[in-house]
């Protein structure tokens, strides 16, 4: 009589994380590439183009790992914009808008609201892409406070997606990697947070609903 097959396994369902490390630019600070197009287009400059020129130079790289101070990323940033505007322009422009990002809140209400649902359920992290002394400038803005621990790429001389970052955020919170959750809009810092062991989300300000969801799934927040 041949014998009976063996039954299929259980599915394990991972403990509830501890910790949920969040980006800070374009997660809980609006930073979106519509907004930055929106502006281009009031001082003339090609769709993407002011977006690149904070993003796609590599003063940007350098910058993050503190490897160049605020003033020369600054000069790169106008000398970017500077061709395809005239410089006097370029400078104006980038004044411009750093007096309406300065508008902007700290954090956006809706992300307020979700790390006040979090407080007490779990360690809470910000894991942010920024140049040397944002921390303390975060501290100022009164953003830190919000949190349990607070790193800046370049405070400690490390980006992500570098895997000693992501860890070294958790090794401060306590935590270790696998009980952490991780939420950044950009997907190769997801991926980067999924290869040392942590659940990510992938988020944008307009699928709050799949942050929630997110957020249950891991165990951060109830049902």
């Amino acid at each position: 009589m041949p014998a009976s097959p063996s039954p299929a396994p259980l599915p394990v369902t991972p403990p509830p994380v501890a910790a949920v490390i969040f980006d800070y630019g374009g997660v809980l600070r609006r930073e979106d590439p519509a907004d930055f197009d929106a502006f281009a287009r009031e001082v003339g400059l090609p769709p993407g183009w002011l977006w690149a020129a904070f993003h796609d130079i590599p003063e940007y790289a350098l910058s993050r790992t503190g490897r160049l101070d605020a003033a020369g990323y600054r000069a790169a940033v106008v000398a970017a914009l500077a061709r395809v505007l005239p410089a006097d322009r370029a400078e104006a422009a980038l004044d411009a808008w750093e007096a309406l990002r300065r508008a902007d809140a700290p954090v956006e209400p809706a992300m307020r609201d979700v790390l006040d649902r979090l407080r007490g359920r779990v360690r809470l992290g910000l894991l942010s892409n920024a140049g040397a002394g944002a921390r303390t400038r975060l501290e100022t803005l009164g953003v830190a406070a919000l949190f349990d621990d607070v790193v800046t790429s370049g405070d400690v001389g490390r980006a992500k997606p570098d895997p000693a970052i992501f860890r070294l955020a958790a090794d401060r919170l306590g935590v270790p990697p696998a009980a952490c959750a991780f939420v950044d809009d950009t997907p190769r810092h997801v991926e980067g947070a999924r290869a040392v062991g942590m659940r990510a989300h992938h988020h944008h300000r307009t699928r709050m609903a799949d942050l929630i969801a997110f957020l249950r799934e891991v165990g951060a927040l109830a049902p």
